[in-house]
């Protein structure tokens, strides 16, 4: 990928807005830098934290003007008024400008919503307004002392509907744009309403994002080769501008799900009650199903966690869960923060340190492809779903439709002994909306992403997934066979105490033949927390838990007595228990691979 300079990029950010939607300052003043005067007012006496050369202060860079260009000119809602206020967490220097990490909070109430009222009313007091942007203030903080510059930025603006129906993503670059053209200028040696001193120290050229539930979306959509489509007014974001994007519990609502042209994190809260269904699974899913998606990603699935308590502004989202034995006790707030910070620092290694740093970071979000998927991250609970970049994945089965069942993605041929497998499309629907899916049990229970997916069934062990290529296939430069897979907890198939094992059968064109058999106890194969409840409605009942597809790897290294050049046969073979089903979604080869800083 070709990058350019982000101060370039900036300029013609200004340059983009202008046409249509220019964001202002209020007063004589055009651009995002305030006057000295005004510059770096904290809005609380004790906003300012310095701990071993770090420095956190909440500033405030005054009143801004920005344009809804969906409405007319002479409506109220073209000019729309915003307060520019965030959090700014700074690194000691180290003799060279820092990666920069944006922060973006959720869709949390902005300004109060009058009595027998709907919506909140825009713009409201500065004291009434929920300083959403605080429950992140911690984790900038720490970022700052791995060395990152952090600011945590207020959104409400692109959240309230109380100043006209927004129009997603519109006023947020406008708002993005002025927070981050007043830090570049001040890190230039310009102008700083930060309260302190900047100059040198943003490295705007390696920018990361991460957002939380709304903010999670609205990263991703910032990350795409193009925000927007061909004529539409609003300001596009182009490839290069931003290196990584980490989304915590997100939503999905405006953005469409697509291949990622960066890496990516997501963090999915097991007991989240807002996401209730984990949606924010399909960004990842939608990148898993291109082989050729450039970036790596990984998705985690942290155990008790809930949705509001990444951001100490907020309580939990939930009175109680019903049926969820698995959320009981959930976890402690600081721990599922504790949690959140080691992985962003590990995803921000990954992306701009040194490349042994860089790599050793990867392997401990679980991405190396010589270990086993993991069944706990950073002291908790936590599982893995893992994409390698598109040049170091190898696919046999990526189940997109049901042709692929019977033609392998790299050739060859695929047929079953002694199971069954059903095909399963993509996203959710009943067996009223598409006849015969009862075996893929969306109705029944929730598979985070609604993934396509095959179900896999046998009635007694040993039946075989078997995929042949008569000419052989060279496995020597991979390093592991991945699955990803989940245990159906509402088939009577499957015995509560005995999950059903999984062997990976290897059969080169010399007759040599190796069997590499699943860990015991593999947590891929486990049976999920919940309890199923009758209902009238679907016959199978409503299982409470969740049940999300994650990573199971075959290390090769262990193939022994098999030549890796000369494969023609690759089985996937399910015993151990009398009988089984489950849902796989995925199985390929995958290389080892090292995370590419960014420059």
């Amino acid at each position: 990928m070709v990058r350019g300079s982000k101060s370039l990029l900036l300029a013609g950010i200004g340059l983009a807005v202008a046409s249509a939607c220019t964001p202002t300052l209020a007063g004589p003043t055009t651009t995002a830098v305030l006057p000295a005067a005004t510059a770096g007012q904290p809005t609380e006496p004790a906003t300012q934290v310095q701990s071993a050369g770090v420095q956190v202060v909440e500033y405030d860079l005054g009143e801004a003007t920005i344009v809804q260009a969906q409405f007319t000119e002479d409506s109220r809602f073209r000019q729309m008024p915003i307060r520019l206020t965030g959090v700014l967490a700074v690194p000691e220097p180290r003799g060279t400008p820092a990666p920069v990490v944006v922060l973006l909070h959720g869709n949390h109430p902005g300004c109060p919503i009058p009595d027998n009222d709907k919506v909140d009313r825009w713009p409201c007091a500065p004291e009434d307004e929920a300083p959403n942007y605080r429950g992140l203030r911690d984790l900038a903080a720490d970022l700052a002392q791995a060395g990152y510059l952090a600011l945590s930025i207020n959104i409400n603006a692109e959240f309230t509907f109380g100043f006209g129906e927004p129009q997603p993503g519109e006023r947020l670059v406008q708002v993005l744009a002025l927070h981050l053209e007043a830090l570049q200028t001040a890190s230039e040696g310009g102008p700083n309403p930060f309260g302190v001193e900047l100059t040198g120290l943003a490295d705007l050229d390696r920018l990361a994002f991460l957002g939380h539930s709304r903010g999670a979306e609205v990263a991703y959509w910032l990350a795409q080769p193009t925000a927007l489509e061909e004529g539409d007014s609003r300001l596009a974001f182009p490839v290069g501008w931003i290196d990584g994007v980490v989304m915590v519990a997100p939503a999905v609502g405006f953005a469409w799900p697509g291949p990622m042209p960066v890496p990516f994190l997501t963090v999915l809260p097991a007991c989240d009650s807002d996401m209730a269904f984990q949606e924010g699974q399909v960004f990842y899913e939608e990148a898993r199903s291109d082989p050729a998606n450039p970036a790596w990603a990984a998705s985690l699935w942290l155990e008790q966690a809930n949705h509001n308590a990444f951001n100490t502004q907020l309580r939990d989202e939930a009175l109680a869960r019903p049926g969820r034995p698995d959320c009981e006790p959930l976890l402690r707030p600081e721990a599922q923060r504790e949690f959140l910070t080691a992985a962003t620092l590990d995803f921000l290694a990954a992306l701009f340190a040194p490349a042994a740093e860089a790599a050793q970071a990867a392997a401990r979000l679980g991405m190396n492809p010589r270990s086993p998927a993991p069944d706990s991250l950073y002291g908790q609970a936590a599982r893995l779903a893992s994409l390698t970049p598109g040049e170091a994945r190898l696919p046999v089965l990526i189940p997109l439709s049901a042709d692929e069942l019977g033609q392998p993605w790299n050739g060859g041929r695929t047929t079953t002994e002694g199971i069954t497998t059903h095909f399963c499309p993509a996203g959710y629907y009943t067996p009223f909306v598409l006849p015969g899916s009862e075996p893929c049990k969306r109705v029944n229970l929730t598979i985070p992403g609604n993934p396509a997916m095959i179900v896999v069934t046998w009635p007694q062990p040993g039946g075989r997934l078997r995929f042949t290529w008569p000419e052989g296939l060279d496995l020597s430069r991979f390093a592991a066979a991945s699955v990803r897979v989940a245990l159906d907890p509402t088939s009577e198939l499957n015995t509560p105490g005995q999950p059903p094992s999984l062997t990976l059968e290897l059969t080169d064109m010399h007759g040599g033949q190796a069997s590499l058999p699943a860990r015991p106890e593999e947590p891929a194969l486990g049976f999920p927390a919940g309890e199923t409840e009758e209902d009238d409605l679907f016959e199978g009942g409503l299982f409470s838990g969740r049940v999300p597809l994650t990573t199971l790897r075959f290390d090769l290294a262990s193939a022994q007595g098999v030549d890796l050049e000369a494969i023609t046969e690759a089985s996937l073979v399910f015993g151990q228990a009398p009988s089984g089903a489950l849902f796989l979604a995925d199985f390929e080869f995958v290389q080892a691979w090292e995370p590419q800083s960014a420059p």
